[in-house]
């Protein structure tokens, strides 16, 4: 380009360009905004770190890279759930009798999950169907906390009849959690924090802390089959996936429990409504090859 680039070294000990250098600097702060809602939430932090790599790596084919971006997400979302955990557990908020049907239901559904992401349909040329997928996703998690920022009515701080509750409903909470998780690369909690309250009937702090417990047990178990897949298919390597997690997960990690900590503590309206407008504008960003090939069938009609 006739510009001078200058270089520093990067963790692996190989010279980088300063733009680089950049990317990665972004990187750590998207993991710390990642990590704080990930652990106010309960909800994981790939909804905020595949659409910012997607955005950041956009110059780079980043479009075409969602497996990639998913396989390093998983990886993250295991290490970044953790802190915030520990800060549950301290204020005794996780229900670990739901937890118990919750987390091997998970399980199964997250194995499904990858295996369903890593069809034809979403591999290679076609990972944009993906990002219209999760774009979809997206606008889905948007519209559900739109409604909850709305509800005027207060929850009733009961604790559940929670041994009343009958297991195959845990299970039908587990289950799509799992498979969701497996097929866009999430820790599943923005479906399963809303799904815990409304079939099992859990106060918003219980089902978020609930909901960080089963992410834990289960996001490990997606990262190393999601890795294994995504280098099997040529859609990424494991390799790529640990120095993007590097960048993401240990400021993640230390977000994630002053998140945890804020989930007892404040109350999370303005927290919402920064995440809907988070959400939005990156479903904005999913949905843009959508939108591209609309344009070009009407155009060509």
């Amino acid at each position: 380009m006739g510009l001078r680039q200058e270089a520093v070294i990067d963790f692996t000990g190989n010279f980088v360009s300063t733009s680089l250098a950049m990317e990665y600097a972004i990187l750590t702060l998207v993991g710390l905004i990642a990590g704080l809602l990930g652990g106010l939430l309960g909800i994981g932090g790939s909804v905020v770190m595949i659409p910012a790599m997607v955005i950041i790596f956009s110059g780079q084919g980043g479009a075409d890279r969602m497996q990639q971006y998913q396989a390093a997400a998983m990886i993250c979302n295991f290490l970044l759930i953790m802190p915030a955990v520990i800060r549950h557990q301290k204020a005794r908020a996780v229900v670990w009798d739901v937890w118990r049907w919750l987390g091997p239901a998970a399980i199964a559904g997250i194995v499904i999950g990858v295996g369903a992401s890593l069809l034809p349909v979403f591999s290679g040329n076609n990972q944009k169907y993906m990002k219209i997928l999760f774009g979809a996703f997206l606008i889905y998690v948007a519209y559900k906390n739109v409604l909850k920022l709305l509800d005027k009515t207060v929850s009733p701080q009961l604790l559940v009849a929670r041994s009343g509750q009958p297991s195959w409903k845990k299970i039908c909470v587990g289950l799509p959690m799992g498979f969701s998780a497996g097929l866009l690369g999430i820790g599943g909690g923005a479906l399963a924090v809303p799904a815990l309250q409304m079939f099992i009937r859990l106060p918003l702090r219980n089902a978020i802390a609930t909901s960080a417990a089963t992410i834990m047990t289960t996001a490990w178990l997606g990262a190393i089959v999601k890795n294994y897949g995504v280098q099997a298919s040529g859609d990424g390597t494991f390799i790529e996936s640990v120095k993007l997690a590097a960048c993401l997960a240990p400021p993640a990690m230390i977000a994630s429990y002053v998140g945890g900590h804020l989930t007892h503590k404040l109350p999370i309206k303005a927290v919402r409504i920064a995440f809907i407008a988070l959400m939005i504008v990156a479903a904005v960003k999913m949905l843009q090859p959508a939108a591209t090939g609309l344009q070009e069938f009407l155009a060509g009609r």
